[in-house]
């Protein structure tokens, strides 16, 4: 191999790393929301819109039961009316109990939630262990980032 393509390969290598480094970075107040396309619970496909004013993010399922507790009291539009997005990393959930269980109780549901099914679709959202992750946005940027585990919580940021 010359000393050219080593250089080539080297660099593509780092270039690679540098951006798997930067898509899995946490999002921070401020930042431009990335482009957001996952599956439904219907196996349909949904980008986030740019005019997205929400994220309702949850990996445990005490706070996924939160916030699904929350949905069931809304109008079946309310994510829709308040351009909200439900996210939902399942990406620890054991592939048996997900298809059996899991995704058969979410398709009863009204609402869209998108489903992380690798652990690095949706590693740059920020996560607090037993908490929802509410980040607010304001033309496509980051303006907060909430951690809430409990109903009034989520209500006043909803």
């Amino acid at each position: 191999m010359t000393m050219m393509k080593k250089w080539l390969l080297l660099a593509l290598l780092c270039l690679g790393l540098h951006t798997a480094a930067i898509a899995a970075t946490e999002l921070k107040v401020g930042d431009t929301l990335p482009t957001i396309s996952l599956k439904d619970q219907h196996d349909k496909a949904v980008t986030v819109a740019t005019d997205a004013q929400t994220l309702i993010f949850t990996v445990e399922k005490p706070a996924s039961d939160l916030v699904n507790d929350y949905l069931k009291t809304q109008a079946a539009d309310y994510l829709i009316a308040q351009k909200a997005y439900f996210l939902a990393d399942i990406s620890g959930m054991p592939s048996m109990i997900t298809k059996m269980f899991a995704i058969p109780k979410m398709q009863e549901r009204p609402y869209a939630i998108l489903l992380g099914y690798e652990a690095d679709a949706l590693a740059f959202m920020p996560r607090q262990q037993n908490h929802v992750t509410v980040v607010k946005v304001k033309a496509n940027k980051v303006e907060q980032i909430l951690f809430v585990n409990d109903e009034a919580s989520l209500r006043n940021h909803l």
